[in-house]
């Protein structure tokens, strides 16, 4: 089983922006802009009226005060969409409406309610002159022309989301066609002998086939075309004839057909036709899980193999089909919502695959807290109805206790809603774990490899697991009383630095740790926790034992004093550089060169 950042690393290098097209203005909300958008005019058009109201000259209204009104002569009136014939002079006013062109001579306009035009009609006195109750300054209640548009300005940048404000941005300027990136068109597959569709009768022993309308749903609202190729029956013969239906497709997704049973036949076809790039993902719901590109005619079409229970259907859409959609939109960020809530529900995680429980989120004294809305069995939709968002148990995290913070994913929000910022850059902080036998020289590496990322600019935190326990607060000080008395949590604080010490119930796991170390962080390096799932730099020294601690498969690199028989990459304990170089190039964005092993 691989992770769900590699399994979606793989998925994605698939995909690529689809090609351009120019569409109707409004067809194209929620589209990307496939260019950038210059203005040829100036909005507003012209100077006009903020304000129902009176054009004037500023000076004329100097010492007025609703005490003490200056008069002027009404000489005409202007609505939008018109040009008043008249010039406002000195001792004139024109009476103008929202929106309406200032008239030649006026350089501000005085609202109603500043005029006394209420009380003239009132008494029935001709409007022919007018009060005005206040002193204006030039440019009072006016929109200059070009206040928010000038000609020539760039507006709209290529990548901009197509939402109803860029619509109403794009008519303000004209434009009635745009150019946008293709939506993908997502054919959609469901297999197994026991579905009927929805317009069918369920005779005994059948099912409707939901997958194929919750996941053509989902399609549709992260901006795909769903193309429906119905139902294939559990032969590969059946599964053929199907497929070659998807030719013109973007995107293949079927669901069921990717476990181990022995009517499951995805796997065949794809292997038949096409090939395959992955097969399980560590994850719950939707550990099955198949990515291929098929062979129908003579275009490949990437193939996306969901589970058939249809929780773990629509979990693993959410997490690999919509960042490719998005990607082939030309979205930028393919990232989920995420925000950070306190559990009010106790969750297992015994397996060691990341865990994406079904909960509600809702807002309690200024925080976030999740519930779960039932029974978690993959194939309980229901579930997914109740649920607004996605609590993410990590992989090495055994359990989440009541009151404990949890990552959740929102699932009604939409990509470009701002997420929790500090969640967001906790779940992207990578985590390394330095293991070995006692003796081989963890701490040595650590404070190698600390010292120079540090020298290259890097932000880390270092954590360190003592299995035997230790002690840090000294008996008879202030935050030991605290402790003794009861307190579960002592934190000593001072203006340079600060402690947690806490009364735990289990374990804490790194990825628990670190969401208690906070944001901030570029790299997380942890000695020690050698049982748990996160990548692990392992500390080899001969002399102690000559079979590694950890399967190949679990480790980043080995640092050992004498080159093993193996591909993992290999340094010397010495080698901080190195291992450094290596650490860049998988986790972060490059600032050094390409890391070279070595032996």
């Amino acid at each position: 089983m691989i992770t769900v950042e590699e399994a979606l690393k793989k998925v994605l290098s698939h995909f690529d922006v689809l090609e351009t097209e120019e569409k109707p203005l409004l067809e194209s909300l929620g589209q990307i802009l496939a260019e950038d958008i210059n203005s040829t005019v100036d909005v507003p058009p012209f100077d006009n009226s903020a304000m129902d109201g009176f054009a004037v000259q500023a000076a004329c209204t100097e010492g007025a005060t609703r005490s003490s009104p200056k008069f002027l002569r009404v000489v005409g009136q202007v609505a939008a969409g018109y040009v008043a014939e008249e010039k406002v002079a000195p001792g004139t006013a024109i009476r103008i409406m929202t929106g309406a062109p200032i008239p030649a001579g006026a350089d501000a306009v005085i609202r109603f309610e500043d005029t006394d035009e209420e009380d003239r009609r009132q008494s029935g006195q001709p409007l022919t002159e007018i009060g005005i109750r206040c002193q204006a300054e030039a440019g009072l209640n006016m929109r200059q022309a070009g206040g928010d548009i000038s000609n020539g300005s760039l507006v709209l940048r290529k990548s901009a989301l197509i939402r109803p404000q860029e619509i109403g941005v794009l008519a303000s300027l004209g434009w009635n066609v745009v150019r946008v990136f293709r939506r993908p068109v997502v054919a959609i597959l469901a297999t197994g002998d026991e579905l009927v569709d929805v317009a069918e009768p369920l005779s005994p022993g059948k099912i409707y086939s939901s997958n194929t309308y919750s996941l053509a749903a989902q399609v549709i609202r992260y901006g795909g075309i769903p193309k429906l190729l119905g139902i294939a029956r559990d032969s590969v013969h059946a599964l053929e004839e199907k497929l070659k239906e998807a030719r013109d497709a973007d995107l293949l997704i079927t669901s069921g057909g990717v476990s181990v049973g022995d009517y499951d036949v995805v796997k065949d076809v794809l292997v038949k036709h096409g090939e395959v790039t992955l097969w399980t993902v560590r994850m719950k719901p939707g550990k099955p899980l198949a990515f291929g590109v098929l062979s129908v005619g003579e275009k490949t079409v990437p193939h996306l193999g969901l589970p058939g229970n249809p929780v773990s259907s629509m979990v693993t859409f959410e997490q690999f089909a919509r960042p490719a959609i998005l990607k082939m939109l030309g979205r930028e960020s393919y990232d989920k919502p995420t925000v950070r809530a306190r559990s009010e529900s106790h969750v297992r995680n015994t397996d060691g695959r990341r865990t994406y429980a079904r909960v509600a989120v809702s807002t309690r004294d200024g925080e976030y807290v999740a519930r779960l809305v039932g029974p978690q069995g993959s194939g309980v939709l229901t579930s997914m109805a109740l649920a607004n968002g996605l609590m993410i148990v990590p992989e090495d995290v055994p359990s989440v206790g009541v009151g404990d913070d949890v990552s959740v994913q929102m699932l009604d929000w939409n990509e470009e809603a701002q997420p929790d910022k500090d969640a967001t850059e906790l779940e992207k902080t990578p985590i390394v774990c330095v293991v070995g036998k006692s003796g081989a020289g963890k701490t040595y590496v650590m404070e190698r490899l600390v010292a120079e990322l540090k020298r290259r600019d890097y932000r880390v935190a270092t954590i360190k697991h003592d299995v035997h326990g230790f002690d840090v607060d000294k008996p008879g000080k202030d935050s030991w009383r605290h402790a003794q008395a009861g307190s579960d949590a002592v934190v000593i604080s001072s203006p340079w630095k600060l402690a947690l010490i806490k009364q735990v119930d289990h374990d804490f796991s790194p990825s628990e740790i670190s969401h208690l170390i906070g944001p901030g962080f570029d790299i997380v390096l942890v000695e020690g926790f050698k049982r748990s799932e996160l990548p692990k730099i392992e500390v080899h020294r001969k002399e102690l034992a000559s079979e590694l601690l950890c399967g190949v498969e679990e480790l980043l690199a080995v640092a050992t004093d004498e080159p093993l028989e193996l591909e993992t990459p290999q340094y010397l304990p010495a080698d901080a550089k190195g291992l450094a170089d290596l650490i860049e190039e998988v986790y972060m964005k490059p600032r050094g060169t390409k890391a070279v092993s070595a032996y």
